[in-house]
């Protein structure tokens, strides 16, 4: 390009400017990125809003699914007035040994193990979805936020990885990322 078309090309750049300008000020009602933001504020507010929202439900939903009926309520008060003492303490001993047992028998029986694959220029969402799929993640979108968050997410490798349910967050990354 020679100077003379460049100068051009400045002048031109500067003109529109200008009259950019002019009409931000001359008509302050119309629609400019100023409009845009504050609908961009107000979406950021709804998302959070409905983020916390979601968060309060989740909370709840797990106490409204432990506490029991009313008939169950009373059932028990009755069996309980009618034990004495020492039997309810030798049950719970019982009940909580057994339940100890059960929670490690299925601790070391629930471990599972899967080969994920990523393909050339797919996302970090695509392996935190097979490893949802697959049982090993109760969540792909928080491992996805983890790999986000940490700055992970740009390093996973395309390629096959054995993956198993009692690796951490940090252990599963760091597979994905070929380490």
């Amino acid at each position: 390009m020679s100077k003379k078309n460049i100068r051009i090309l400045a002048i031109g750049f500067f003109v529109s400017g200008l009259i950019l300008l002019m009409s931000a000020i001359l008509m302050p009602n119309s629609p400019t990125a100023s409009g845009q933001t504050e609908k961009v504020k107000d979406l950021e507010s709804d998302i959070t809003y409905l983020e916390e929202k979601i968060a309060q439900l989740e909370l709840e939903q797990p106490v409204a699914a432990e506490q029991p009926s009313e008939t169950e309520e009373t059932a028990e008060s009755e069996e309980n007035s009618e034990k004495n003492e020492t039997e309810e303490a030798a049950e719970e001993e019982s009940q909580a040994t057994e339940e100890d047992q059960t929670e490690e028998q299925a601790d070391e029986e629930a471990v599972i193990t899967a080969t994920i694959t990523i393909n050339e220029g797919e996302p970090s969402s695509v392996a935190a979805g097979q490893l949802e799929a697959n049982n090993i993640l109760e969540d792909s979108m928080d491992f996805d936020d983890f790999l986000e968050e940490n700055d992970y997410a740009p390093y996973v490798r395309p390629g096959n990885y054995d993956i198993s349910s009692d690796m951490s967050y940090e252990q599963i990354a760091q597979t994905l990322m070929g380490h």
